[in-house]
């Protein structure tokens, strides 16, 4: 069988990564409702690993079976690794202890007590947090005293998708929103300059889906899409969402 594992963070691995606790339990059930090919390592610089699936998470323990390998590595009884596998949220990395052998090539293994997802990707996006956070919305100028309010769909580094009432305004393909900035209960980010690149209707007949992008951000916008981003990723993963703008660098 052909498979293909990757190897543990080699650095500290940042807090904003580390899952709540109390909501490890739930995420493994989530991550692993299908079998799901991982990697067990013995340390941060174990190149070769060994191949795994999860077949069940249980109230008390992993069910883990091992993937015949051309050298027969079988993890040890007893020992503590890393495991590590790849989900939509990104990398998931945990240590499982006190493996204990159930029968041929299959084990289960304490729950773990940390867990991280990393996400490193630089142009993934993330849903915005809905009705989480109705206080959060894009907000775009037309003229002093002129603004129109937009829902944030989801958000990426360089851009957005809005949801806004059909006739709203014009949103021709090209149409460039100047001085636009997001707000959350009068705490505004710094300004950027949004083009539409598309648009779509919505769920709602009455509304539309209008895709964004940055256009000539400078350093700080780029920072505050980004920051807004990993923001309500992180939230989200840690089940906190109605609080995702803690971790903005914008709202203080």
């Amino acid at each position: 069988m052909s498979f293909r594992i990757y190897p543990p963070e080699s650095s500290e691995i940042s807090p904003n990564y580390w899952i709540d606790p109390r909501f490890i339990y739930k995420n493994l059930e989530r991550f692993f409702e299908e079998e799901r090919i991982c990697g067990l390592f013995k340390s941060p610089t174990d190149e070769e690993g060994i191949g795994i699936s999860v077949l069940a998470v249980e109230p008390n323990c992993l069910r883990l079976k091992a993937i015949p390998s051309s050298d027969g590595s079988l993890p040890r009884v007893g020992s503590t690794y890393t495991l590590v596998t790849f989900v939509d949220g990104g990398k998931v990395q945990f240590d499982v202890k006190n493996i204990r052998a159930t029968q041929e090539n299959s084990y289960a293994c304490d729950l773990p007590e940390k867990m991280a997802v990393i996400q490193r990707r630089k142009g993934f996006r993330t849903p915005g947090p809905g009705n989480f956070d109705r206080d959060f919305k894009l907000l775009i100028y037309f003229a002093q005293g002129k603004e129109m309010i937009a829902q944030v769909v989801d958000i990426s580094e360089d851009g957005l998708q809005l949801d806004l009432r059909l006739d709203a305004t014009e949103m021709t393909v090209g149409t460039i929103w100047s001085h636009c900035s997001f707000e959350r209960l009068k705490i505004r980010s710094e300004p950027f300059d949004l083009v539409i690149r598309n648009t779509r209707l919505s769920h709602e007949s009455s509304r539309i889906r209008v895709g964004c992008q940055l256009l000539n951000p400078t350093q700080l916008n780029r920072n505050e899409f980004e920051s807004t981003r990993n923001a309500i990723h992180t939230a989200r993963i840690q089940r906190r969402l109605k609080f995702w703008f803690l971790n903005a660098s914008w709202y203080a």
